[in-house]
């Protein structure tokens, strides 16, 4: 069963009041101002500070290495082949994370948490991979990950002008953005037949230059080896984004060409000592995406209403999860993943959120874009050009803070709520809209409703626009009666609907019944009639929107050209920084820690759920050198699609594997603030004296060690 869900996390929320854990809302702004208006601390905070620079991080493409900035900031001006080897052996590792090869037979390596899905999907009746974990001893036992590829990026090129000219100059901004698409559609499809590669045309600076980046596929992938979840997601869902860390989230899969393991000449040696303190580090991966080259009014936007808007999502998406599975508990492994990806996001989010309410965040997002705007008005022909364009984006972001509410709940697909669904099949078989003989044929044979899922999640969708949506919406007056909670709102349109009868619902369809006398087929009309518009004027407002967003990315060009990165894409990125402890909670975090710590955090808490170690832990404890380092923090740039990074140092060999942000990194979403917010990564030498130790992987650490041996050195 797949549930739909708003987000990409990943990295990718019916009791709805925000957990313990997640932020208070701020309290409601005087009736006079807009929520799009600057707190007056944060304009107090602009006025103090100046641009630093690097506001927009690190996230560096490999068409523009900062190589001038490497050489002044750390003395390392990498050569050609360096940035090559490292560009060729990274991957992305299918719609979501990050990998590199690491051994010149199709060996990859990245995060445990990446390779979740594919051990649910290679295990065998009565085996329990996931909790108890995977090592293939022999390549023939190696199983193949069902449609799990990786992406080598082997080439781009800048088609800019190409996608740009295409849209004819007197199109709306609707119909620019579907000329664009097309176009960059037909670049793709054009490129796939003459290379015979999976091509993209990827929007970068927001649509301020495009560029069509060329992959070859490994496909198929299989699983090597997976630690215990256990292990993998020690601290569970309480450490995530935190640090001191004490996580053996690694795992290895393997590039097959048809039967036999790929040739991959180019890949990444581990260095078998890792990182040390202080060290100069790169992490290459594929950051899924950032916020960095938004306005101020957008990132208030996000602060007033998307933000806490999918906080309350994910609470409420996650409950209804949970509570399919105490139900129904033999299905458990079917949305193990989902609950755990529900789990990371609302985190994010909920970090993110908070970072919004800091003064400091929002007054030098300010005083970043006061400078940018001070440099485009200090040119005429870019005043001429670009000096609207914030004030446009203002003005969007007030109707979108009008329409996104309604926009959002008023989709009967919204939630995947099955009850939603089967009703607006029936009222458009009823109007004759689409297929209607197939439509009916759909109808006679649905499956049973799970109606308590079906209630839930109509339960959800209710209270969220008890919520969202002002008090006198047609919507929600129809919905709920004074005085009736949401929950009670959906048991009594679940009880009294006649959708669950197949005879009724055939009836309906073929236009033989009132369907008006039916509460729910009357609610999901509404919902549709005024969905409809809104959707359409939301989906205006995001084409309009980002013209303008190409607009300020023209801007950003004309004022600082490519001395800045882009927003994260989900493309290969390199992102550099330094091996760095920081201080938290009034102490300082150590810059490593070591397996020392992992057991002790485990016997601190008892072997109490989520710091219970798995038994080969315990078993192993004698032999481990429990001195080993076992997780690291870097002040290198990273976000979501970022997981399974390999982090590199000057000699272009692997010191770790990036797997997480601390909590002060989730900031960076909007503002790369620099000063605490590390990655979080595991230790190469953890790496192996797990496999050598704990999981006597004899055959995998010696296929490590050696191709580390042989790997020639690169100039």
């Amino acid at each position: 069963m797949r549930f739909v869900c708003l987000v990409a996390l990943a990295a990718c929320a019916p009791r709805l009041a925000p957990p313990p854990t997640a932020p208070a809302r701020p309290p409601s702004p005087t009736p006079t101002a807009s929520p799009l208006t600057p707190p007056p601390a944060a304009e107090r905070v602009a006025d103090r500070v100046r641009p630093r620079g690097d506001e927009l991080g690190t996230m560096w493409t490999f068409e523009n290495p900062p190589l001038d900035r490497w050489q002044r900031r750390y003395g390392f001006r990498p050569s050609p082949a360096w940035l090559e080897r490292v560009r060729l052996a990274a991957l992305r590792f299918d719609e979501s994370c990050s990998a590199a090869f690491v051994s010149p037979d199709g060996l990859a390596m990245t995060n445990h948490h990446c390779v979740r899905e594919c051990v649910e999907a290679v295990t065998r009746p009565g085996e329990r991979l996931v909790e108890e974990g995977f090592l293939a001893s022999r390549r023939e036992d190696e199983r193949i990950c069902p449609e799990l590829y990786l992406d080598q990026l082997v080439g781009w090129e800048d088609v800019t002008a190409q996608v740009e000219t295409a849209a004819p100059v007197a199109a709306s901004d609707t119909q620019a953005t579907r000329v664009r698409r097309q176009t960059a559609d037909r670049l793709e499809e054009d490129c796939r037949r003459r290379t015979g590669l999976v091509c993209q045309v990827v929007e970068l600076y927001r649509g301020g230059r495009y560029h069509l980046y060329r992959y070859r596929r490994y496909a198929p992938v299989a699983l090597v080896f997976a630690p215990e979840l256990q292990a993998g997601y020690f601290g569970g869902d309480e450490d995530n984004f935190t640090y001191p860390r004490f996580a053996v989230d690694v795992a290895f899969v393997r590039a097959y060409d048809g039967e036999r393991p790929a040739r991959t000449p180019v890949y990444l040696p581990l260095e078998i000592g890792g990182a040390r303190d202080g060290d100069l580090v790169f992490v290459v991966g594929n950051p899924g995406s950032t916020s960095r080259l938004t306005t101020v009014a957008q990132v208030l936007f996000e602060r007033a209403f998307r933000h806490p808007f999918l906080l309350d999502y994910l609470v409420g998406q996650k409950a209804v999860l949970e509570r399919w599975v105490r139900r129904q508990p033999q299905l458990e492994g079917m949305v193990r993943t989902e609950i755990f990806s529900l789990e990371n996001a609302r985190k994010a989010y909920a970090g993110q959120y908070a970072a919004l309410q800091d003064s400091l965040l929002l007054g030098r997002k300010i005083a970043w874009e006061r400078d940018f705007r001070a440099r485009v008005r200090a040119d005429s022909t870019r005043a001429r050009l670009y000096g609207d364009v914030w004030d446009r984006l203002a003005a969007l972001q007030e109707e979108k803070l009008a329409v996104a509410p309604a926009a959002y709940l008023l989709r009967p697909d919204f939630l995947g709520g099955p009850l939603e669904s089967l009703a607006q099949l029936v009222l458009r078989t009823a109007r004759g809209q689409g297929d209607t003989a197939a439509a009916r044929r759909q109808l006679a044979q649905a499956p049973p409703l799970d109606t308590a899922l079906a209630r839930d999640l109509l339960a959800l969708r209710l209270d969220l626009a008890s919520r969202w949506l002002p008090p006198e919406h047609p919507f929600r007056r129809a919905a709920l009666r004074p005085g009736e909670a949401p929950a009670e709102a959906a048991a009594r349109l679940l009880r009294t609907t006649r959708l669950l009868d197949v005879t009724t619902r055939q009836r309906w369809a073929a236009g033989a019944a009132d369907t008006a006398q039916d509460d729910l087929l009357r609610l999901v009309a509404l919902m549709d009639s005024l969905g409809r518009p809104a959707q359409a004027r939301w989906q205006a407002l995001q084409a309009e929107e980002a013209a303008q967003q190409a607009r300020l990315a023209r801007a950003l060009f004309a004022a600082y050209g490519t001395a800045v990165p882009p927003d994260a894409t989900f493309t290969l990125r390199i992102s550099d920084g330094v091996v760095r402890g920081y201080p938290y909670n009034g102490t300082q975090a150590p810059a490593r820690t070591t397996f020392y710590g992992l057991f002790d955090r485990a016997l601190a808490f008892g072997q109490r759920p989520p710091w219970n170690l798995p038994p080969r832990y315990l078993a192993g404890r004698n032999a481990l050198d429990l001195a080993t380092p076992l997780n690291f923090v870097a002040t290198t740039d990273i976000t979501g699609g970022n997981s399974g990074s390999p982090v590199v140092d000057r000699q272009g060999r692997v010191v770790g594997v990036a797997f997480d942000s601390n909590v002060e990194g989730l900031a960076h979403e909007f503002l790369f603030l620099g000063e605490n917010g590390r990655t979080v990564a595991i230790h190469t030498a953890a790496v192996l004296e797990a496999l050598r130790v704990v999981y006597r992987a004899d055959a995998l650490t010696r296929e490590l060690v050696q191709a580390a041996r042989a790997a020639p050195p690169v100039p």
